[in-house]
């Protein structure tokens, strides 16, 4: 199995500069994927958290196009 950080709800957040309720959206949108504890918590890869970070980063800086 991978050695990959998982982060709880609150920490994806955090990282991500999101509320609890729109980390939930995300996921559910599937543009972050959830991945359930045996105790049905849920958690978040840490490097699927990165990647959506660096994609909402690139979504909010507009190209300039022709200057």
């Amino acid at each position: 199995m991978d050695d990959v950080r998982m982060l709880r709800p609150a920490e994806a957040a955090e990282a991500l500069g999101v509320s609890m309720s729109r980390l939930r959206r995300l996921a559910a949108s599937g543009r972050l994927v959830t991945v359930r504890t045996l105790g049905g918590h849920r958690r978040y890869r840490e490097d699927d958290v990165l990647a959506l970070q660096r994609w909402m980063q690139r979504q909010s800086v507009p190209e300039a196009i022709g200057a």
